[in-house]
């Protein structure tokens, strides 16, 4: 449940849902550029939350609190920068299915979404439990933007709640790094 709350507040700003709305926008083969994505982010997810796991089981606990305060303050500060939207290029909306699935699973690496995900693993060791709650909350923060169309985000309503998430995930960053601290 943790790892939901953590990646549905990290995409709150709805730059995935951005970047899948305006590839389908832009591919005649819709159905399969959803799977595809869905499936480089399950994939990175699920590589995550075994890293996770393993980092449970070798580094202590002080440790990887300190690791959960660093991946929140970070999807918090990721939040509130107003860097430029990740938007397809034509060349990426031409790949032929196999590439654009390779081309997906790389750039996902080490997105914010799954060092939450091996962070909230590493505290439990439910590293499956993770990357499922993980994958739910990114599709749940995905839904309104594809629903709505990538216009959705330029609302004054969409800056609230980016910035509203952003202060969830600062605040729960400061209580684990003072967690790890023994403050």
């Amino acid at each position: 449940m943790l790892a939901l709350v953590a990646v549905a507040l990290a995409n709150a700003d709805g730059r995935a849902g951005r970047f899948l709305s305006d590839l389908l926008a832009l591919r005649a083969d819709r159905r399969r550029t959803v799977a595809i994505a869905f499936g480089a982010f399950g994939a990175n997810a699920l590589i995550a939350a075994v890293a996770g796991s393993i980092a449970n089981r070798m580094i202590g606990q002080g440790v990887v609190a300190l690791l959960l305060a660093l991946a929140l303050l970070t999807a918090a500060g990721a939040l509130v920068w107003r860097g430029a939207a990740a938007s397809p290029a034509e060349r990426e909306a031409e790949l032929p299915a196999p590439l654009l699935a390779a081309q997906l699973l790389l750039v996902q690496f080490g997105d914010r979404s799954h060092v939450l995900i091996g962070a909230l693993a590493a505290t439990s060791g439910a590293g499956v439990w993770a990357a499922a709650g993980g994958f739910i909350g990114w599709v749940l923060a995905l839904l309104p933007v594809l629903a709505f169309g990538p216009g959705l985000t330029a609302h004054r309503a969409a800056s609230v709640i980016r910035w509203g998430a952003a202060a969830i995930l600062l605040l729960w960053g400061v209580r684990a790094a003072m967690t790890a601290f023994g403050l």
